[in-house]
C-alpha cells in the first residue's frame, strides 16, 4: 500500500476531527432518515452491550486502545478497568477525547498506530473503525504488535464497520467491497482517499487463524462486526 494513502488517512482523520461523532450520531451528512438512524441505534447498542459483557466476563485491569479517536468507546472502558492506554495519530481526536472521558486512568499517546511500539503489556487491546484501515500487506504485522502488548492469556477486542450501502455518508460514491480504498470528504467538500477494507465475519476469522489467532466474530443485522481474537 502506497505511503502517501496512509499518510492521506491520517491527515483526513485529522481534519474530519470535529466532525467525526457526526457519523457515529446519525447527523448532517450522515443522517440517512428515521427508518435506517433507528437500525443504526439499534445496532450500535448491541455492539456496545455486547463489548460491555465482554467486559465483564474478563475483567481486564490494563486495556490498550489502539486508534482511539474522538472516545466513543473509550467513554465505555475507561470506567471498568484501572488503568488504560489511548493511542492515536491524531491530536485533535486526542483533544476531544480527552475532554469527553476525562478520567485519570487513561494515559493518552500520540502516535502513528503502525509504527508505535509500547514499553507494557495489558489484558486487553481495543480497537474499533481501525482494523478496515490496515492494508492488507500490514495486517499480520499488526496483529504482531497486538500480541506483543497482550500479557499471557490476554484477547484482542474488536468493533468495525459491516459493508453497507447506507453506512457511509449520503454523498459519498458508495463503496466496493473489494476496493480496499475509498475516497472520502469533509464537509467543505475536500476530498481524501483511505484505506478501507470490509470483512465478513467468517473471512476476518480465517484469516486470523492463517496469522495464529482464534477468533469469534459475529456480524449485527447490517452496520457492524465485533469480537474477540486471541493468540493461539
Amino acid at each position: 500500500m502506497p505511503i502517501d494513502i496512509l499518510q492521506d488517512q491520517v491527515d483526513y482523520y485529522r481534519a474530519r476531527a470535529g466532525e467525526y461523532d457526526e457519523w457515529w450520531f446519525r447527523t448532517g451528512r450522515w443522517d440517512r432518515g428515521e427508518e435506517f438512524n433507528a437500525c443504526w441505534r439499534r445496532e450500535a447498542a448491541q455492539v456496545e452491550e455486547a463489548l460491555g459483557a465482554w467486559l465483564a466476563v474478563h475483567r481486564p485491569k490494563r486495556v490498550l486502545e489502539l486508534a482511539c479517536g474522538t472516545g466513543l468507546f473509550t467513554r465505555h472502558l475507561a470506567p471498568r478497568v484501572d488503568e488504560m492506554t489511548a493511542v492515536d495519530a491524531s491530536p485533535e481526536v486526542i483533544a476531544i477525547n480527552r475532554g469527553r472521558v476525562a478520567s485519570p486512568n487513561v494515559e493518552y499517546v500520540q502516535a502513528d498506530v503502525f509504527a508505535w511500539r509500547g514499553d507494557r503489556r495489558y489484558d486487553a487491546v481495543f480497537f474499533s473503525f481501525w482494523l478496515s484501515h490496515v492494508p492488507d500487506d500490514r495486517f499480520a504485522a499488526f496483529w504482531n504488535t497486538v500480541a506483543a502488548a497482550l500479557v499471557p492469556g490476554g484477547a484482542a477486542y474488536l468493533i468495525d464497520s459491516a459493508f453497507d450501502p447506507t453506512s457511509t455518508a449520503k454523498d459519498h460514491a458508495v463503496p466496493s467491497r473489494e476496493s480496499g480504498v475509498v475516497t472520502r470528504k469533509l464537509n467543505n467538500g475536500r476530498e481524501y482517499r483511505i484505506v478501507k477494507v470490509f470483512y465478513r465475519p467468517e473471512e476476518l476469522a480465517a484469516k486470523l487463524s492463517a496469522s495464529g489467532w482464534r477468533a469469534d466474530i459475529a456480524q449485527t443485522e447490517r452496520y457492524f462486526i465485533h469480537g474477540d481474537a486471541t493468540p493461539a
